[in-house]
């Protein structure tokens, strides 16, 4: 796996925002899954005890990121999961249908670092695509 990401504490004040760049989309999706679950839990807290799939569809790889971040969002509030490893079948030649592989836990708020609670993704400042033969993210999270 090969992406960076950085937060940008300048870009939104009362949310949390970041970039994050990858060789890969499959990455690219995985390095924003890693930026988001890190505002809201420390992730060397977090072990690899349960797995979960989530079938996605989307039209671009614009909405694929903007919906696998929600459903990571949703997934914390109804199931109380917290992912740590990210993986993904599928892709832009079967016109971004995705199977993603998370590998996580359910939340211990005894054991668990917790950070900031993400309420949601939103559009503010949000792109994805690729830009300079990167795969390429700016995400602002509700907070």
């Amino acid at each position: 796996m090969s992406f960076n990401f950085k937060y940008l504490p300048d870009v939104a004040l009362a949310d949390v925002a970041f970039e994050v760049e990858a060789d890969t989309w499959q990455d690219l999706l995985a390095g924003a899954a890693v930026a988001t679950t890190g505002v809201m839990v420390d992730l060397s807290t977090v072990m690899p005890s349960r797995t979960r799939h989530v079938d996605l569809v989307a039209d671009s790889l614009e909405s694929l990121v903007y919906d696998w971040l929600s459903e990571l969002v949703y997934l914390k509030d109804t199931e109380g999961l917290f992912g740590r490893d990210f993986s993904f079948d599928g892709g832009e030649a079967h016109g971004w249908q995705v199977t993603a592989h998370i590998v996580g836990e359910t939340i211990d708020r005894k054991r668990h670092l917790l950070g900031q609670d993400v309420k949601a993704v939103t559009l503010h400042l949000f792109e994805a695509g690729i830009q300079n033969g990167r795969y390429h993210a700016r995400v602002v999270l509700d907070i």
